[in-house]
């Protein structure tokens, strides 16, 4: 059977937080099922793609993972640049992580629209955890942004959060009024 999709769609994601609560690694294994126990620093952003068939439409998201370190912060700026959407990324076993979370959301809604679609995501949650899922849960709400929790390292809900932004985005697009000539 031949399936024919609507609209191609092409989305700007970043995944920003902290140095080391795991956003290469979520990126990393939603795009190649991989995951490296090693810890290896962003220098600047890296970034990825993904395609996904949704409602219809054809899906590209491309992943902005950006660095986390203070020194990056100079430039960041570029990095938010078009962003259409974003995961803000906390450690579940370090708590200073959580207590950045609404730094990020700051620093991202100085170069992004209100109405940006926003993700919190609590990583790590194969260790002792440290933060609460509720506190992760009120910080969201908090935001008007939407709560999810992971494990980069066993894979728990990184498919359901990429696929849950997609959903957000493409709802977006699909609800706005069609662009004049």
């Amino acid at each position: 059977m031949i399936r024919i999709l609507r609209t191609r769609h092409v989305f700007k994601v970043v995944i920003i937080g902290d140095p080391s609560v795991g956003k290469t690694s979520m990126v990393s294994k939603h795009v190649s099922a991989a995951f490296k126990e090693n810890y290896i620093p962003t220098l600047g952003t890296n970034i990825s793609s993904k395609n996904y068939n949704m409602a219809g439409n054809s899906v590209s998201l491309m992943i902005w993972d950006i660095a986390g370190q203070e020194i990056f912060k100079t430039v960041i700026e570029k990095y938010f640049g078009g962003a259409n959407a974003g995961f803000i990324v906390y450690d579940v076993t370090r708590p200073e992580t959580y207590e950045s979370v609404r730094v990020w959301y700051e620093e991202m809604m100085r170069f992004v629209p209100k109405t940006t679609p926003v993700i919190v995501v609590g990583n790590k949650t194969d260790l002792p955890r440290k933060v609460d899922k509720k506190d992760g849960e009120k910080v969201a709400k908090e935001l008007e942004a939407d709560y999810i929790e992971t494990s980069a390292k066993t894979g728990a809900n990184i498919d359901q959060a990429f696929e849950k932004i997609t959903k957000m985005l493409l709802s977006q697009v699909l609800k706005a009024p069609p662009k004049k000539k």
